[in-house]
């Protein structure tokens, strides 16, 4: 099982709700969620949390073995669609356009990176924490290197059927849809205040897109080489 699988399973488990145990770990997620957004990290203790959750604070480490690992439940919580669009992206080799298939990827990404963004710029006020965190994401091969190494796969896919560049380098493409999508989420917190509008996100979105896809896409020459065969 590839690590990317890994990710999939631990998400696709945590958010098995038949069982009581497994709701009351909801209850801890979606409390801590509530307080991460309205109080921020600094303010909120596991009691707190468990508070919320109205379950008692021993419940909470019953389920997760310290706040790191409560943290990381959140952010996997948070992930949406985001493991799914990757998943099906080498599915989507020669078909519609490059243009299209990295629009779904980008807009799924920037959805992810919106709701994380606040926690994730909130660790650095605890840089304990914040150890932790990183140190579990390694551990369980988590980070946007993974999801750059789809990407990166998707493409090299397109460059062997002539649609993109042959020189573009994959993983650098990969690596700036990621930033423009991370970039835009916190621009939007930090200057906005969460509140600058999913339209206009969705247009810059997909304009970043247009702008590397004219720099991935193929020479004249090369175009009409492949259209005569």
């Amino acid at each position: 099982m590839t690590s990317f699988e890994q990710l999939l399973t631990i998400r696709e488990h945590m958010l098995n709700r038949n069982s009581p145990m497994n709701n009351q770990k909801e209850k801890l997620i979606s409390a801590t969620e509530r307080l991460l957004c309205s109080r921020g990290l600094a303010c909120v203790s596991t009691r707190d949390i468990a508070h919320a959750a109205k379950v008692a604070e021993g419940a909470l480490y019953h389920h997760f073995d310290d706040k790191a690992e409560l943290i990381l439940s959140v952010v996997l919580h948070q992930l949406g669609d985001f493991p799914e669009v990757l998943r099906s992206l080498p599915l989507q080799v020669g078909q519609k356009t490059v243009q299209k298939n990295l629009g779904r990827v980008l807009g799924s990404a920037f959805a992810f990176h919106y709701r994380i963004a606040p926690l994730v710029c909130s660790l650095f006020a605890d840089q304990e924490l914040l150890v932790r965190v990183r140190s579990m994401m390694h551990e369980r091969s988590m980070g946007p290197g993974r999801t750059t190494s789809v990407i990166a796969a998707y493409l090299r896919a397109e460059q062997q059927l002539g649609r993109v560049l042959s020189a573009a380098v994959p993983e650098t493409v990969a690596d700036l849809m990621l930033a423009v999508s991370f970039n835009t989420a916190l621009r939007d917190h930090f200057f906005c205040g969460g509140s600058g509008g999913e339209a206009k996100a969705q247009r810059q979105l997909r304009e970043a897109v247009r702008a590397l896809v004219v720099g991935l896409g193929p020479r004249d020459g090369a175009r009409r080489a492949r259209e005569k065969r």
